[in-house]
């Protein structure tokens, strides 16, 4: 039922009250939105086989992937994305196949490994395969299987077989040793 009234105050503010709650809800969404907008993802090949229906695409020759701060290259990428093309995963091989993120501080963190597998849904991290190395500067961890945990700094290095880890960490500059 219409409510009619003489004063154009009072209808200026139900209207304004009718806004308020869906305005400041609109507000935060858009505030929040930057944060939460998928990244976009650059893909350059010699050539791309691309299914869309499956959600897969497989890259040869020269591939390089762009994602944020985040570059991959090798001779051969295969995707995997979900139903709303978003990235999930990312296989690479090269001679090595490379990662490379710049970090908002101090060098970039980089890989190399004849195989890799990047994982873009949580947790995002990256596994090196048949042998590889991360490193930052001039820290450095080397084992046959590498999984590095890039939000969390974390990396977990195995040795082949009766193989060893290798781990070189040098202390930062102006600390005390």
């Amino acid at each position: 039922m219409w409510q009619v009234t003489t004063n154009p105050h009072a209808r200026l503010s139900r209207w304004r009250a009718g806004w308020l709650i869906p305005g400041l809800a609109l507000l935060l969404i858009a505030a929040a939105s930057p944060a939460q907008q998928p990244v976009p993802i650059d893909l350059s090949a010699d050539r791309a086989e691309i299914n869309d229906q499956q959600g897969t695409g497989v890259y040869r020759g020269n591939v390089v992937l762009i994602r944020g701060q985040t570059r991959l290259t090798g001779s051969v990428m295969r995707t995997f994305t979900d139903e709303a093309r978003r990235l999930q995963r990312v296989e690479i091989e090269g001679s090595p196949a490379r990662y490379r993120a710049l970090q908002p501080e101090g060098p970039p963190r980089r890989a190399e490994a004849p195989r890799m597998e990047y994982y873009a849904a949580a947790p995002e991290r990256l596994v090196l395969l048949g042998g590889g190395r991360v490193w930052e500067g001039e820290n450095s961890v080397t084992g046959e299987v590498i999984t590095h945990y890039p939000d969390s700094q974390r990396t977990v290095a195995d040795g082949e077989d009766q193989g060893r880890v290798k781990v070189r960490v040098f202390p930062e500059a102006g600390a005390s040793q």
